[in-house]
């Protein structure tokens, strides 16, 4: 990057006193409201250094964040306490590994996730949805959160094994309020017991992961030997192979199933959950989506493409900005390999390197007025002046999140079968600013109800 009269210096931050009231604050606040105070006090590049002394910046400027995940990605690795922790979960999947294996993994993974594949799952979404739809009928309020989680889980289950997983969704969700709840803490201020010690938490955390397992051990043994009749991930993976002819072994199948099987539902449901809420806030935008969509396919009314292509779609408009006010994947964290120059800062070889979705997307040098919800900012052209990376809540880059495609279409079906069929309206007024819990994905703190009825 060019360089400036900052350069080489030790970006602005706080002093030792503070960062130990940051640690503290960690106990009860949930990081991005932290991260968004530090932004504001000292700019959007922050020395974050710990008070054990270990480095760290927050980068909270485009072409920062564009540097990492772009201009140098090679230097740049998963922070090693996520690494470490998610990999007791996803093991050596596409979300945790590094190097070869993930450029292997990737090559392999990534034509299964297409436009085209995408599109083959139309019917199955609007399918699961309306089967949604009819268990609402006899009830007059829902778990926002429960519901889309269950719908979405739903989906990724018969999408990828062509099995339904229904049966399973209540262990499933159950393991993953522990494993979030335990993330949580692990990644805190919080000390840990080693994973080897049979620590009350190790053994929740080691329970749930077997649970998860179970499930998917379950799945590919009834597959086994009969691959090459479906055409789902499942089979794909069991019959991928390398360049050099080799397949993939059991324990990797497993680790890219638990990674989609978890990262495939938990974010699109997040990022439906903020969806609904910022709609039941904006009756304006509400009515005009129900307009916009009622007696249509919703299959005519989705834009298929990640990038601005099909934005002419209301549905995408909508999904996309409750997605930067809120997006699922809030933070995102390297660890520098060598020592690098960001925005004329200097990085340390192994520093943690912050990337806050959440800071960015609400930046009102970016953003006018950007708690607003105004779908309208991702209509064709609206943002032609805006820098690259103001808008990131798939990453970016070579590790760019290789479903995004799945999960915008996914959104969208959703949205449009339901909002076509029915209204969503917060329930208690309690809910109109929730907490938000941003362990793993970014979602409400605690349950958001909402009242279902039909249009007027």
């Amino acid at each position: 990057m060019a360089r400036n009269r900052h350069s080489g210096a030790t970006p602005p931050g706080p002093g030792v006193i503070e960062r130990l009231g940051q640690a503290r604050r960690l106990l009860s606040e949930d990081v991005t409201s932290v991260l968004t105070r530090t932004r504001e006090r000292y700019g959007p590049v922050v020395d974050l250094t710990m008070p054990s002394g270990d480095p760290g910046v927050l980068l909270a400027e485009p072409s920062a964040v564009q540097h990492v995940l772009e201009g140098n990605p090679d230097n740049y690795r998963r922070a090693s306490v996520y690494r470490e922790e998610l990999s007791e979960l996803f093991g050596d999947g596409l979300l945790t590994s590094e190097g070869d294996l993930w450029h292997r993994q990737h090559r392999l993974i990534r034509p299964m996730f297409g436009s085209g594949s995408v599109q083959s799952f139309t019917d199955l979404i609007v399918d699961e949805t309306d089967a949604m739809l009819d268990r609402w009928a006899s009830r007059d309020e829902i778990d926002l959160l429960q519901e889309m989680e269950r719908v979405t889980l739903s989906i990724i289950g018969t999408a990828m094994f062509s099995a339904d997983v229904e049966r399973h969704a209540e262990d499933i969700r159950a393991a993953l309020q522990v494993l979030r709840r335990g993330f949580q803490r692990e990644v805190g201020v919080v000390p840990t017991f080693p994973e080897w010690v049979p620590s009350p938490h190790n053994r929740r955390m080691q329970r749930a992961i077997d649970d998860i397992d179970a499930v998917v051990h379950e799945l590919i043994d009834a597959r086994r030997g009969r691959a090459e009749e479906y055409d789902d991930l499942l089979s794909k993976l069991l019959t991928a192979r390398t360049d050099e002819g080799a397949r993939m072994d059991d324990e990797q199948i497993r680790d890219e199933l638990v990674t989609f099987l978890l990262a495939g539902h938990e974010t699109t449901a997040a990022a439906l959950t903020w969806t609904w809420y910022l709609l039941a806030n904006n009756p304006g935008v509400h009515e005009r989506l129900h307009d916009h969509v009622a007696d249509a396919d919703p299959t005519d009314v989705v834009g298929f493409s990640a990038g601005t292509a099909g934005d002419e779609s209301l549905l995408k408009q909508c999904v996309q900005e409750a997605m930067r006010i809120y997006p699922p994947v809030p933070v995102v964290t390297r660890e520098a390999i060598d020592r690098d120059e960001v925005a004329g800062y200097e990085i340390p070889a192994g520093a943690e390197v912050v990337l806050s979705q959440f800071v960015v997307h609400r930046d009102p040098d970016l953003w006018e007025d950007p708690l607003a919800y105004r779908p309208e900012r991702f209509a064709p052209g609206a943002r032609e002046e805006q820098p690259a990376y103001s808008f990131f809540p798939f990453g970016g880059g070579q590790r760019i999140c290789i479903g995004r495609l799945f999960a915008l279409a996914e959104a969208q079906l959703i949205l449009a079968r339901v909002v076509s069929d029915v209204r969503l309206t917060l329930r208690s007024p309690t809910h109109d600013t929730p907490a938000v819990d941003s362990a793993v994905t970014m979602v409400p703190d605690e349950p958001v109800e909402m009242a279902v009825t039909e249009w007027s």
